[in-house]
């Protein structure tokens, strides 16, 4: 975790929020349930490379369903559910990943 964790200052110019490391530390493969899966710090760091949010201040986290997948917002830790073509339309928001894990019961 230690790279994913200084890709992410070098990115963002910001330490990770507290409740990332805890579920990276939590689980570094990633996580899913019948809802969503979260994924690992390299499938975070190529998605989000490859989508160019680095830029825009968001985290490429995993899927939603076949359709969405889930965004956080770098500033706040707000966790966006969105449309995979188009970002700017949001299905769901969630205060943080913390609040994410808990409702989506992620294993």
């Amino acid at each position: 975790m230690s790279n994913f964790k200084s890709w992410f200052k070098a990115t963002y110019n910001v330490e990770m929020p507290e409740d990332l490391v805890e579920y990276l530390s939590e689980k570094p493969d990633g996580a899913s349930s019948e809802a969503a899966t979260l994924y690992g710090p390299e499938d975070i760091m190529a998605y989000t490379e490859e989508r160019e949010l680095e830029e825009k201040g968001f985290l490429y986290l995993g899927t939603g369903n076949m359709l969405d997948v889930l965004l956080l917002q770098v500033a706040d830790g707000q966790v966006f559910l969105v449309d995979q073509t188009d970002y700017q339309n949001v299905d769901a928001s969630f205060r943080s990943l913390t609040v994410l894990r808990n409702l989506l019961d992620l294993q």
